[in-house]
């Protein structure tokens, strides 16, 4: 099987470019699929119909697509103990799930909530108050035809990937639930590639790739941590994945730092060359 095209994931212009620009700096280096980032200026969930319209218009003129959307979570909380973050959390999700019908985006990547790094929520309370809240969502979702990408976090109420397969497991509805597994989140927190990519399976339906050691969390670009990516490769090739392999590189040279670790990803196997 050959290897995917590689997908860009915004999160390193969220500051520096709104989206359109950020697309048009992208594209014509052959970039065609992208994972925008909910942030504004960047990409703005209160953007009018019109403002939707005209960029999904550029995008299908340009032969541009999303694979997903990602809303950050540092605004956000699926697993907050208190009911009032817990309801504008979830008008929050309700927003990002338009948005992403608007734009065509089949997917919404979740953070499912944060937990207390100090003194953390027992995971079964915490387990139970995502349950509660991703429930909530899952009819919105099914009616836009959006589906919730649930990720691997290690600040999260379900941090590892054999946590998120029981979240799916128990809940079911797979027409809306699936995963998005962060390599680098997984290093960080001590689980190997084929261990995670062993545990979700066929859930999955995106992979973000950057690079981390296991001493400071990042999502540097390739080469800079120790992330074990011929692993990976692996670990996908086993398991059949062809779904999305997306750079989600947060530096402060965003397109050098993209462009340097998409040749690394090439010289693993994971994405194809990229455009000269």
């Amino acid at each position: 099987m050959n290897p995917p095209q590689a997908g860009i994931n915004t999160y390193g212009y969220i500051w520096s470019h709104p989206l359109k620009d950020c697309l048009g700096q992208l594209a014509p280096l052959g970039y065609r699929q992208f994972e925008g980032v909910i942030n504004p200026p960047h990409l703005d969930p209160e953007s009018s119909g019109a403002q939707r319209r005209a960029l999904r218009a550029y995008m299908q003129g340009e032969g541009l697509s999303f694979t997903s959307l990602n809303l950050p979570s540092l605004d956000t909380n699926l697993a907050s103990p208190f009911a009032a973050t817990r309801d504008y959390t979830i008008m929050m999700f309700r927003k990002a799930l338009s948005l992403a019908a608007d734009l065509g985006a089949p997917l919404l990547v979740t953070v499912p909530g944060r937990v207390n790094p100090l003194l953390p929520c027992p995971p079964a309370q915490s387990k139970a108050l995502v349950q509660d809240t991703i429930g909530a969502l899952i009819p919105f979702a099914r009616d836009l035809g959006v589906g919730l990408a649930i990720e691997n976090v290690p600040f999260a109420a379900l941090p590892r990937s054999s946590d998120i397969r029981a979240f799916l497991d128990d809940m079911g509805n797979e027409d809306v639930l699936c995963a998005c597994y962060d390599v680098a989140n997984a290093h960080f927190i001590g689980e190997s590639p084929r261990e995670g990519i062993e545990s979700l399976g066929n859930r999955i339906e995106l992979v973000h790739c950057s690079d981390t050691t296991r001493g400071a969390w990042r999502h540097d670009p390739v080469g800079k941590g120790d992330v074990p990516f011929e692993q990976l490769a692996a670990a996908l090739r086993t398991h059949a994945y062809g779904g999305p392999i997306l750079l989600e590189i947060i530096d402060r040279d965003a397109l050098a730092s993209i462009l340097q670790s998409h040749d690394s990803l090439t010289r693993h196997g994971l994405v194809a060359l990229r455009k000269p």
